[in-house]
């Protein structure tokens, strides 16, 4: 079955800034959270077996259990650009361009993206729209950045996708929940398997947010661990939920899986002046 989502010009905008000549285009455009993992044995057994098939390798998608609520659809803006490309001036302007239209952007791993796109090319920049945005939304503002030259900043093309991501909250009980985020901190197995995250540790909890690219259920299970073992209670007293319980989540069994397909021939090519 041949995947639309990434690749449909209904959904796909790459404005290429070199040897094109004309004017911009752009094509018209919950379940519940599942239990945790049954015993550690089980989550063993599953982690062997992801490891047997390569799931988290190459173009395969990670076994991901954790869904519903966790995971959502967000749109992002992918900016493929030189070598020597001014990173900083890119995000000020797509910044500029989402706050005129009353729209923050924030940052996120381009490892969100689908390998149809990072086989091509891997984005300088990277950055996700509000839970909310549409990627009409995205094309708007990557039009009002392409009014002025971008080449000039090194940019060889933007790409406005939808994406899949994961949006969890670990949360833990815990008499002093500071010292815990310390000592979570200084071990380092929690930042080397999110990235980037947020804490918050008051009134005896401390809870660990994350949004970014899909966790593999071993990967969640370290992280459980991870803040286990700092906490001294067994892993499964660290709970995993969605960081909101609005909106619509995403049902991993029903997702079609990833295609390593080319996207030569699928891109539009304006120029900017």
């Amino acid at each position: 079955m041949k995947r639309t989502l990434l690749i449909a010009p209904a959904v796909l905008l790459a404005f290429s800034l070199a040897g094109c000549t004309g004017g911009v285009q752009a094509s018209p455009a919950a379940n519940p959270a599942p239990s945790a993992p049954a015993s550690s044995a089980a989550a063993a057994d599953r982690v062997l077996a992801q490891a047997e098939e390569g799931q988290d390798l190459g173009n395969g998608r990670p076994t991901v259990s954790y869904d519903g609520l966790m995971v959502r659809r967000r749109v992002v803006i992918a900016v493929h650009a030189g070598l020597e490309a001014d990173v900083a001036g890119i995000r000020k302007r797509l910044d500029a361009a989402a706050a005129a239209r009353g729209t923050v952007l924030s940052a996120i791993s381009p490892d969100v993206l689908e390998p149809a796109v990072l086989q091509q090319m891997v984005p300088e920049v990277t950055v996700a729209l509000p839970s909310t945005a549409t990627p009409d939304d995205g094309r708007t503002i990557v039009r009002a950045v392409t009014e002025e030259d971008t080449s000039k900043l090194g940019v060889k093309n933007f790409y406005v996708l939808p994406v899949l991501v994961h949006d969890l909250r670990f949360s833990v009980a815990t008499a002093d929940p500071g010292a815990v985020s310390a000592a979570v901190d200084r071990e380092g197995i929690v930042s080397d398997a999110l990235g980037n995250y947020s804490t918050v540790a008051q009134g005896g909890q401390l809870s660990i947010s994350y949004t970014g690219p899909l966790l593999g259920d071993e990967t969640v299970e370290s992280v459980r661990e991870g803040i286990s073992r700092q906490a001294h209670v067994p892993a499964a007293q660290v709970a995993v939920a969605p960081r909101s319980t609005s909106g619509t989540g995403v049902n991993m069994a029903a997702e079609p899986p990833w295609d390593a397909e080319q996207l030569e021939d699928q891109a539009i090519h304006p120029h900017a002046e």
